[in-house]
């Protein structure tokens, strides 16, 4: 009877520590905030650069973007932040890319795998345990929220910057081939006569 029970225990232990171990690396999620500019090179760049190794990102990593030149609310939290950073240099208030990962920051970015690398060991600071994560970008926009009830922050997630347009891309070659198509049968047609 004794040996039934442990083993009852042991089972029971067994289904209830995955949820565990589940709800501990769903709380240590971690968001790395991207601010960009639209038509920015090294932003687009980086960007495509990260997409294209998104299966390099960690499971409870995220990548917020926000696009700060277009976007005037955008743009508040994105000075607010670099204010609570004490960044005071004038050639350095709108640069982008400007990547908050906590209570860390970096200016610049390339699309290069060093870059990348670099933003994963900010993340992985927190994920790992090794630095306390707070988010002070969610902070800083509450904290505008409050001064300004209308204001509206406009983030996309990295998977939804990069959405599937499937049908868009058929389309588009569709349409391009019909051009190409028209310009072969003109010429062809041009010579004829």
């Amino acid at each position: 009877m004794k040996k039934l029970l442990i083993l009852i225990v042991s089972v029971l232990a067994l289904i209830v520590m995955p949820k565990d171990t589940y709800a501990k690396s769903a709380e240590s999620k971690v968001t790395i905030y991207f601010f960009r500019g639209y038509d920015c090179v090294h932003c687009e760049g980086s960007l495509e650069f990260i997409n294209e190794h998104k299966d390099d990102i960690p499971e409870n990593v995220e990548i917020v973007t926000y696009e700060v030149w277009k976007n005037a609310y955008n743009n508040k939290l994105h000075l607010a932040l670099k204010d609570k950073f004490n960044i005071v240099d004038d050639d350095n208030r709108n640069a982008v890319p400007f990547l908050v990962v906590g209570d860390t920051y970096k200016i610049g970015m390339d699309g290069t795998i060093v870059d990348f690398e670099e933003m994963l060991e900010m993340a992985n600071k927190y994920t790992s345990g090794e630095k306390e994560y707070k988010d002070i970008v969610s902070e800083t926009a509450n904290e505008l929220k409050k001064e300004n009830k209308d204001m509206k922050f406009k983030a996309i997630k990295l998977e939804d910057l990069y959405k599937d347009n499937t049908v868009v891309t058929i389309i588009v070659f569709v349409i391009f081939g019909l051009v190409v198509v028209g310009f072969i049968g003109l010429i062809a047609f041009s010579r004829k006569n």
